[in-house]
């Protein structure tokens, strides 16, 4: 039997979970594979699958293994971690480009748009190494970026990004801006006429027949 097979009939009569993840390049959520970046250490050649998870904010260390991917993946589903994310309902199926925008629009949301990032939308960018779901979609919180998860569509994670305050707090910034310009140009009053400036008689109105002109003599 093979060590494949061995750890998935473990994980089987254990009852438990070996979570699969497309975003990982192994195949396996919190088992990552690293025997092909030349690393020089011996441990990474024989053991090249790393498994680890986050527990209270922080990266655990679980250890390395050797092929096959499975054995690691056995060691991540043993943790607590991995089994409330086995018992976790499923994830809904992935938003098409079209759908996300229609729930945009009808949750009357903004997605953020960017022409410096290659996907077109703040906050989203394109992982490679992802197959069903390349789009990676974060925020900057408290100093530092908030991981959000990844998505079928760029649209997909740009509204995962604005339902987040920090892509709402960005939508109203400018409004209050420009409100606060066009509130300002409405007070604004004509500038007064300099002294020395002339009329022309022909500019003004037409004198009604029975109106009485005042004098003003002034006495050299």
């Amino acid at each position: 039997m093979s060590l494949s097979r061995s750890a998935l009939r473990q994980a089987e009569a254990e009852g438990l979970t070996l979570l699969r993840s497309e975003s990982s390049n192994s195949g396996y959520k919190h088992v990552h594979f690293d025997g092909n970046k030349g690393v020089t250490f011996d441990s990474s050649k024989t053991k090249p699958y790393q498994a680890q998870v986050r527990r209270g904010g922080t990266q655990v260390y679980l250890g390395r293994f050797a092929t096959p991917a499975e054995e690691a993946a056995l060691c991540v589903a043993r943790t607590p971690e991995a089994q409330a994310a086995a018992a976790a309902p499923p994830e809904p199926p992935p938003l098409t480009a079209e759908e996300a925008l229609w729930h945009a629009e009808a949750e009357g949301l903004t997605l953020l748009r960017s022409e410096s990032s290659s996907t077109g939308y703040k906050g989203v960018s394109f992982d490679s190494r992802a197959k069903s779901k390349p789009y990676l979609a974060q925020v900057r919180r408290g100093g530092e970026k908030a991981h959000l998860g990844y998505f079928a569509t760029p649209e997909e994670a740009a509204l995962c990004v604005a339902h987040t305050p920090e892509a709402q707090a960005a939508v109203e910034q400018p409004t209050a801006t420009s409100s606060k310009k066009r509130k300002v140009k409405s007070e604004e009053q004509p500038p007064d006429m300099p002294a020395g400036a002339r009329v022309k008689l022909d500019e003004l109105p037409p004198m009604p027949p029975d109106a009485r002109v005042k004098r003003e003599i002034s006495h050299s």
